[in-house]
């Protein structure tokens, strides 16, 4: 039988998520979940992520955003290793990432997100010694507020 799944977004899917992910999701798949696994694949992966329109680097911190944002710290976590390893974001921009989202969400997310960063970072034996420290110039200091 042909398969249902587009070829581009199954290779978009394993280029992003990683071939052992993609291969138990789909060796799991079931007929009750056979027409999600093709509406993601088919919609999500070739009819957004395989269009090149928006760039995997930039798509994979919207996803991180919308994940914080909706409280999906699971599947925070997963789409954050694939963004420092798969897509290769930046660590410069992961950070901000999760400064901006914290500001926005509130401190509870940004403590979940940096602890779930730091699990990962750790997996992953990223050496931060090499990331540029942030500027902090421009934040509020409290010792200038009596100088005022």
């Amino acid at each position: 039988m042909k398969s249902l799944l587009s070829e581009r977004g199954t290779q978009t899917r394993r280029d992003v998520l990683g071939a052992d992910w993609v291969d138990r999701n789909l060796q799991n798949t079931t007929e009750f979940d056979r027409a999600w696994q093709m509406y993601v694949t088919n919609i999500n992966w070739a009819g957004t992520w395989s269009r090149n329109i928006i760039p995997q680097q930039q798509l994979s911190l919207i996803n991180l955003a919308m994940l914080a944002a909706s409280g999906q710290m699971k599947e925070f976590e997963h789409h954050f290793h694939n963004a420092l390893v798969r897509t290769k974001v930046p660590l410069p921009q992961l950070r901000e990432l999760l400064l901006h989202v914290a500001q926005y969400c509130g401190i509870p997310t940004g403590t979940d997100m940096f602890r779930i960063a730091r699990h990962v970072l750790e997996q992953e034996g990223i050496d931060l010694s090499t990331l540029e420290p942030l500027d902090t110039d421009y934040l509020y200091k409290l010792g200038d507020e009596a100088s005022t």
